[in-house]
């Protein structure tokens, strides 16, 4: 592996990463006139998958425009045009020889990727195997004999699989599924593979007209990813955008999450059984006679049964029980940080929700409640300087805390 995109490199700096002040660590904050960031340190990973409050997010897809072959947050359109037309000036003025064209020519080769068609793509994957494996091996086709059946088989399946498998989009975003090209914030403007690592050194790192190209990320608010060079990504914390910003109306960092992305968890159960439905419907398309026979009066008697598809807004469940399934999900996927008797306490509380208020009161209760185990996970900041003091977190502490953040609380990155 190339010599600056060396893992263990990064490994071996490890602990002097770690006593460095937490606020070298906080994705939303500018920390000083580097255009390098590494979005692959520990929960930088959540860049634009999460906001200031922790609540997962998704791009609002009608603040997406086209910039090139590829799609952004018109803000982001509005920067990229700029640092275009500054570097035409560059290369008229003849600042770039041939080595620099992959600047100079700066242009989009990948951009925005729909998070609810990636996560229906992750989501139908396990409904697949849920239809072409576990029902026929493990459950019996019998065993389906409505939607009904179909989606109560589903949610044991799931129940009975390993904890901590996403199954909500909130899940999925915060999860190594996403990706930073999900946000509308990143762009790629070469076609380097990730793991091509000596052509990342030969054309960017070591091109004579890096220095020059990076200076002009940092004053034209982007960064450059530390281990995927040909990857641009807005800084929406940057100085050199703030003009930019205020034009939008934008003054602080929520009116921009306000601006540009809505929670997740106001999109989940509506995806979630979109997805069921659409995968019921694909099985009934293969399995629409179930013939049954039973012994009655010492002869067998055969009864055929037709599946007949659903529209794919059927709910299987009440208000109250679609919303405490949706908790009940949400400790599943996040690896049970709260007891039973915790959760008790919760289904309780939703109970009233959605009786003395409404559903979405209810949703967004949960999501409070949950929104900050994106930090209690293993190997994240917090774990890491653990083990480097030689502390560990049992998984009976982790119950004990609930939600307690690893990644040191509220508003922390």
């Amino acid at each position: 592996m190339s010599r600056d995109f060396d893992q263990k490199k990064d490994d071996s700096t490890l602990a002097q990463v770690f006593y460095q002040s937490k606020f070298a660590s906080e994705a939303y904050a500018n920390v000083g006139t580097k255009p390098l960031k590494a979005f692959h340190f520990y929960e930088r990973l959540h860049y634009g998958l999460i906001d200031d409050d922790n609540n997962s997010i998704t791009p609002i897809k009608t603040e997406l425009v086209y910039s090139g072959e590829g799609r952004v947050f018109n803000i982001v359109a509005d920067h990229i045009k700029l640092m275009q037309t500054n570097l035409k000036a560059a290369t008229s003025r003849g600042v770039f020889t041939q080595a620099g064209e992959i600047f100079g020519n700066l242009s989009i080769v990948k951009a925005y990727k729909d998070p609810e068609l990636e996560y229906g793509e992750y989501l139908g994957s396990i409904l697949r195997y849920y239809n072409e494996t576990h029902i026929p091996i493990s459950i019996g086709k019998y065993s389906i004999a409505s939607y009904e059946d179909y989606v109560k088989h589903f949610f044991k399946f799931i129940f009975n699989s390993k904890s901590e498998i996403p199954i909500t989009m909130t899940r999925w975003s915060t999860s190594y599924n996403a990706s930073i090209l999900n946000t509308g914030l990143a762009f790629t403007y070469s076609n380097i593979g990730f793991n091509e690592n000596q052509r990342k050194i030969d054309e960017i790192i070591d091109n004579p007209h890096y220095q020059y190209f990076s200076n002009l990320c940092l004053n034209f608010g982007f960064s450059i990813s530390k281990r995927n060079p040909q990857l641009l990504v807005y800084d929406i914390a940057s100085p050199a955008g703030r003009v930019l910003r205020e034009r939008y109306g934008i003054f602080r960092l929520s009116q921009f999450f306000d601006r540009y992305y809505i929670p997740t968890f106001t999109l989940d159960n509506n995806l979630l059984y979109k997805n069921i439905n659409i995968y019921y419907n694909k099985y009934v398309s293969q399995n629409s006679l179930l013939k049954e026979t039973e012994i009655k009066c010492m002869r067998p008697v055969s009864t055929i049964k037709f599946l007949e598809p659903v529209d794919f807004g059927k709910r299987f469940f009440s208000d109250t029980e679609e919303v405490i399934m949706y908790a009940r999900i949400r400790n599943f996927e996040e690896g049970q940080p709260f007891s039973p008797l915790k959760m008790k306490d919760i289904e309780k509380r939703i109970k009233n929700f959605v009786k003395k208020l409404d559903k979405q009161t209810a949703m967004s209760y949960i999501n409070n409640t949950f929104r900050d185990q994106v930090w209690n996970k293993d190997h994240g900041y917090h774990d890491g300087l653990m083990k480097l003091q030689g502390k560990t977190v049992t998984d009976a502490r982790r119950m004990e805390v609930g939600r307690r953040p690893s990644g040191g609380g509220n508003r922390s990155y």
